[in-house]
């Protein structure tokens, strides 16, 4: 039997595989930025819907267009959940960029990013590509689609659940934007206080010299400095992050 007729005869699990793997790639980073061309996101989206179909335990099609709509419905939660939970994390750290480079004094500096349709800091973005590369490095692409795999282990077809234990674990997730701006951002903002002060201390004992020219130099070198020397660490902090993150993704499969 080849594929189109393996298709054709399990339409109706074909048709729940697909909306499921669709909503958690176009969600999901990576597989769902802007610039990747919509013929290979729905070519990946078609061949891991194949592949995974005779994975998946078969269910009939609803009988009614309200419960088949509902259903698919359902499915389309499911991806986005579970992409944007992702993605969530990789945003903190990108906002945590932002929130060093504000703090520094570069925060007008911006360039367009194209993943999210909007100007970010220089150092956001630059934060934003080496969390991506150190989230390729880890094998997270493939993490994606094994989260992928396992939701159909954990959610059986057509039965996501909408319940308070989902909200409240979705909720944390978008929390975890700011807890991790502030981690990651912690080193430059403290260190930058510091800076103030004593720049403070020396406007007052040396009124003549002009601390506004000289300070923002200074905070621009001390914080880059201070990056410099977390870099070593940055990808250690990240990948723990990452397995904290997919902990996070199997538990929410769980309540839904």
């Amino acid at each position: 039997m080849d594929i189109a007729q393996y298709i054709l005869a399990n339409y109706s699990t074909f048709l729940f595989v697909l909306v499921r793997t669709g909503s958690i790639l176009m969600a999901a980073p990576i597989f769902g930025a802007v610039n990747v061309p919509m013929q290979i996101k729905l070519g990946l989206t078609m061949l891991i819907a194949v592949l995974l179909t005779p994975l998946t335990p078969q269910v009939p099609l609803p009988q009614s267009a309200f419960a088949l709509a509902a259903s698919v419905g359902g499915e389309v939660l499911i991806g986005i959940t579970i992409g944007l939970a992702i993605r969530f994390v990789l945003s903190g750290i990108e906002f945590a960029g932002q929130v060093a480079g504000f703090q520094m004094g570069i925060g007008m500096a911006t360039v367009y990013d194209p993943l999210h349709g909007s100007q970010v800091t220089v150092l956001g973005k630059f934060l934003s590509i080496l969390t991506l590369l150190i989230f390729l490095s880890v094998n997270g692409h493939l993490m994606v689609i094994m989260a992928l795999k396992k939701s159909f282990d954990a959610i059986p077809p057509y039965g996501f659940n909408f319940s308070g234990e989902l909200m409240d674990g979705f909720l944390a997730f978008s929390r975890e934007i700011f807890v991790l701006a502030f981690k990651f951002s912690a080193p430059v903002v403290a260190i930058l206080i510091f800076v103030n002060v004593a720049l403070g201390i020396m406007a007052r004992t040396v009124p003549q010299i002009n601390m506004f020219v000289i300070g923002f130099a200074i905070t621009i070198f001390v914080g880059f400095l201070m990056i410099a020397m977390s870099l070593p660490v940055f990808e250690t902090a990240v990948t723990a992050v990452f397995d904290q993150m997919w902990q996070g993704v199997f538990n929410l499969m769980r309540v839904m």
